[in-house]
């Protein structure tokens, strides 16, 4: 078959999103040819023996697309010369929006993979860092009403859990539902040994970029419950400097030294952080399907974590614990002793029975289950519809103004921001590892 993947972000942007929609594409390319398309740069490299090409559209800031004249008629001479058998977006917005109408009008398969849940679609992405600016219940129902729309009109939408499937039941979508997670490559973490317990010293990781929802203050204020041989290391891009200053904040004097900044790292270099990671530990508020805590588990770290979406689907007592997201800093920190502190033998089965709870997410499965709807899709005649892309083009330029108009907004903010005088000394964040 031959097989278009939309996503919206670079495969270095966009945090797990862009990462999984990158990877579902090299993946697709070993059994189909795969063209990937996104707003950005042309990538330096590709996976050997891939059948995978790439049509990069240019860009602006925050690699939204740049939906001039001259970029939508290339995106529309590009489909008719491809002629995908099917197409499959891992974005409703933009991209997703123009090639869901060229598929719809051309009678072609069309499926989406929802990495948001519609009933929080605002809490993600440029939105969220206007706090309350545009957070308004008109803008939810917009929003809601939006996808609602974009999902009929596709051939099945995929959900990545059942917590994802219920949300978009929620906003009124009644169509083919597919359930399909995200996939890993099981087999690069697999290769470390539980880390050891032998010596005082425990290590706690959480991978993610710093900003509200993953709540990585949380973490930072739990520590002051710990004894002074627990560290804290926090990987992830500094995308919402005021958050990070909060967090800079909270680290007390008793805690200058345990809590250890890495900023972004290459995904490659993941496996070695968890290599010598006694627990990985989470407070997030909201993750639809977190890769990180997949790979956590797959190099058969336990995770405890506050509950949330990913959390309530992976994590029970057999490969960690899950809290109440009401828990407090000291009912964390006394479940992280609990951890950490059990006996030998109970630490390497609870590293186990990780490994073994993510097994069904190896890409070879996920693939498995994706081309038996393609299949099933490709079998039935569907006809060329009458109707014009008019509409869906000026909605997805549209969306990508409004979507340039709040980045100048942030940006602003951002400059207005580094010129006011700080209020506390440096020497706080000095003892942050950066």
């Amino acid at each position: 078959m031959k097989i278009l993947v939309v996503s919206s972000h670079e495969q270095d942007f966009g945090g797990g999103e862009g990462r999984a929609a990158f990877e579902f594409a090299v993946e697709l390319a070993k059994r189909h040819d795969v063209v990937l398309m996104y707003p950005g740069h042309q990538p330096t490299s590709l996976p050997q023996g891939a059948r995978l090409r790439v049509y990069h559209v240019r860009s602006m800031d925050y690699t939204l697309p740049a939906l001039r004249g001259a970029e939508v008629a290339g995106i529309l001479r590009f489909l008719q010369e491809l002629s995908p058998d099917i197409v499959h977006s891992h974005t409703p917005w933009f991209l997703g929006a123009i090639v869901q109408a060229w598929a719809w009008v051309r009678g072609v398969p069309f499926f989406y993979t929802g990495h948001e849940l519609p009933s929080h679609i605002v809490d993600w992405g440029l939105v969220r860092y206007l706090r309350g600016v545009l957070q308004s219940p008109f803008l939810h129902l917009l929003a809601r009403t939006y996808l609602a729309a974009f999902c009929r009109h596709c051939t099945g939408v995929v959900a990545l859990n059942k917590a994802a499937a219920d949300d978009i039941r929620g906003i009124g979508y009644r169509g083919p539902l597919h359930v399909i997670p995200n996939g890993r490559a099981l087999a690069r973490y697999n290769g470390t040994p539980p880390a050891d317990l032998s010596g005082p010293d425990r290590v706690l990781t959480f991978v993610g970029d710093f900003g509200p929802r993953k709540n990585q203050k949380f973490l930072v204020t739990m520590m002051a419950y710990l004894p002074p041989g627990y560290q804290l290391r926090l990987v992830g891009h500094d995308v919402d400097h005021r958050y990070r200053r909060e967090i800079d904040a909270a680290i007390g004097p008793s805690l200058r030294g345990r809590v250890r900044f890495t900023g972004r790292l290459e995904h490659s270099r993941i496996p070695a952080q968890l290599a010598d990671t006694h627990l990985w530990v989470s407070a997030s508020l909201m993750e639809v399907q977190s890769l990180a805590v997949l790979e956590a588990l797959a190099s058969g770290t336990p995770v405890l974590g506050l509950s949330n979406e990913t959390i309530d689907e992976l994590v029970d007592s057999r490969v960690g614990r899950r809290l109440d997201r009401a828990a407090t800093p000291p009912e964390f920190a006394q479940a992280v002793r609990e951890l950490c502190e059990a006996d030998p033998e109970s630490y390497r089965r609870m590293c186990r029975s990780a490994q073994e709870r993510v097994r069904p997410f190896d890409w070879a499965r996920i693939m498995e289950q994706a081309d038996r709807i393609y299949a099933r899709a490709a079998e039935r005649t569907r006809p060329v519809r009458r109707g014009t892309l008019a509409i869906p083009l000026l909605l997805g330029t549209a969306q990508a103004l409004i979507a340039m108009v709040v980045f100048r907004i942030l940006r602003l903010g951002s400059w207005t921001a580094r010129l006011q005088p700080r209020r506390r000394p440096r020497t706080v964040a000095a003892h942050a590892e950066a």
